[in-house]
């Protein structure tokens, strides 16, 4: 008798514990059968659109389906008191064929702390109306507009209502608008707040405060992007990811970060008579002089940080890993589209990082 009802109580569990590997399995082997693989792309943050040849054959070997360019940024301005569109994306040469375009806004937090509730309309107005405007110029029909924005729990309010009013013009017009993601909103969304649109693009690189001088690169590192990435599986927007593939140069004073400079070549500082290296990537200013339109002072230091294709490869393998098995990438792409850097980076470097996913 007991053992009839061992062999009647096993023969459940077997059967429910066969039916969930079942499931699973039909899960897992479907999106492996699909062939659904994300979309890949590129990320242009220059002020002028005039690529060479080497570039234009970077997007076709890399085969990527999507660009997304920085049409804009808004600043705010403290004369007028008012938000302004700063920086505006000048086409030298037509726009690239056989890509989606999706332009790009960039809007500095402080306007959103600075801006009244009441006048957040006027601006998604005018945004909507510029990003439209410069794309029917260069015959561009774009269908996402990516807003992006590093807010803050006292800029939240404003920033999503931002957002919402944004996307709901957008619908009206069958496009919808995204909205990048740090990776500390992922970890802390219940502080953060969740963007009121569909999908997110979440930024897989500078997890921190940017320092003057730190041993671990600001750009990206393993550690840190271990601490948050598992969060991103439970994350309730569709997400895409990007990748850094970029350089920048941290300019500072007494420990006290200036600002930065994009993609500044080591030959580029070695030609101008300012500077004098202090160790591999780390300079000074040997006297007061303008630089890339920046003031620097005698003792101002310059920090260079770049990523390799081992560390963008390390980035994909990490994004990959914290959504998870059940959570696929809409869109992989990499920052940014910059010839001098990317000599850095074969085909053979570019394509072993895209199909990581």
């Amino acid at each position: 008798m007991r053992y009839r009802h061992f062999v009647r109580i096993f023969g459940v569990i077997l059967t429910a514990t066969i039916g969930v590997a079942f499931v699973v399995s039909v899960i897992l082997w479907s999106q492996f059968f699909s062939g659904a693989r994300p979309s890949r792309a590129f990320y242009y943050w220059k002020t002028e659109w005039r690529p060479s040849q080497a570039t234009l054959q970077s997007l076709a070997q890399a085969r990527i389906d999507r660009l997304y360019m920085r049409f804009f940024d808004v600043d705010w301005d403290d004369a007028g008191r008012t938000p302004q569109p700063v920086s505006p994306l000048k086409f030298e040469s037509t726009p690239p064929t056989g890509v989606e375009i999706v332009p790009v806004v960039y809007i500095v937090n402080a306007v959103f702390l600075k801006l009244a509730y009441a006048d957040v309309s006027a601006l998604a107005d005018r945004v909507v109306t510029k990003v439209k405007r410069m794309a029917e110029v260069q015959s561009i029909a774009f269908n996402q507009l990516q807003l992006d924005c590093d807010w803050t729990e006292s800029s939240r309010r404003n920033y999503f209502h931002f957002v919402d009013l944004v996307n709901r013009k957008l619908e009206a017009q069958r496009k919808f608008a995204s909205a990048t993601i740090r990776l500390h909103q992922i970890k802390y969304a219940e502080r953060t707040g969740i963007p009121p649109v569909g999908r997110g693009m979440l930024m897989f690189y500078n997890f921190g405060k940017i320092q003057a001088d730190t041993p671990k690169s600001s750009i990206f590192n393993a550690e840190d992007a271990s601490r948050y990435s598992s969060y991103i599986a439970s994350y309730p927007l569709k997400l895409d990811v990007v990748l850094p593939a970029f350089s920048w140069s941290v300019h500072s004073r007494e420990g006290r970060v200036l600002g930065l400079l994009e993609n500044l070549a080591e030959d580029e500082i070695a030609a101008f008579d300012g500077f004098r290296k202090l160790s591999p990537n780390h300079y000074v200013a040997s006297r007061s002089f303008f630089f890339r339109g920046r003031y620097f002072m005698d003792g101002d230091l310059l920090l260079m940080e770049t990523t390799t294709p081992d560390m963008t490869f390390q980035a994909a393998v990490l994004a990959k890993r914290g959504a998870g098995w059940l959570r696929t990438y809409g869109t992989v792409a990499l920052f940014d589209l910059d010839e001098k850097h990317l000599e850095k980076y074969s085909g053979e470097d570019i394509e072993g990082i895209l199909a990581q996913f």
